[in-house]
């Protein structure tokens, strides 16, 4: 196609979109617009419909049962415990540097040598 006929179809297809586009929003203008219910109705055209009124009766309310008492835990008998002696634990104060590599935490701080 040339230039001008291209130009042309690109024209008309926007005016389409655009007839479209206008279609669709009178027709929801028009739906949105429209009566639905019995609005011109008087608000009494339903009161047939109700049940007639009762006299409302007291709630009367049951009674409880009584609570019986929980039966109390005895707590187990405390025996006297002798300490156990425990190892004292070991002290690393090379400062988090050496281990096979000598790299001494994951390569930052202090270049690792040996201390």
């Amino acid at each position: 196609m040339t230039g001008w006929r291209r130009t042309a179809l690109w024209i008309g297809a926007a005016v389409a979109g655009l007839v479209v586009a206008a279609a669709l929003t009178t027709a929801a203008a028009t739906l949105s617009n429209q009566r639905v219910g019995i609005s011109s109705e008087p608000l009494t055209a339903g009161s047939e419909l109700a049940p007639a009124a009762t006299a409302t009766a007291t709630a009367t309310r049951t009674p409880r049962p009584a609570r019986t008492a929980r039966p109390k835990r005895t707590p187990p008998p405390r025996g006297t415990a002798t300490p156990t002696p425990t190892a004292a634990p070991t002290v690393d104060d090379h400062g988090g540097h050496g281990g096979v590599d000598g790299g001494g935490g994951r390569g930052r701080g202090r270049g690792g040598g040996d201390d």
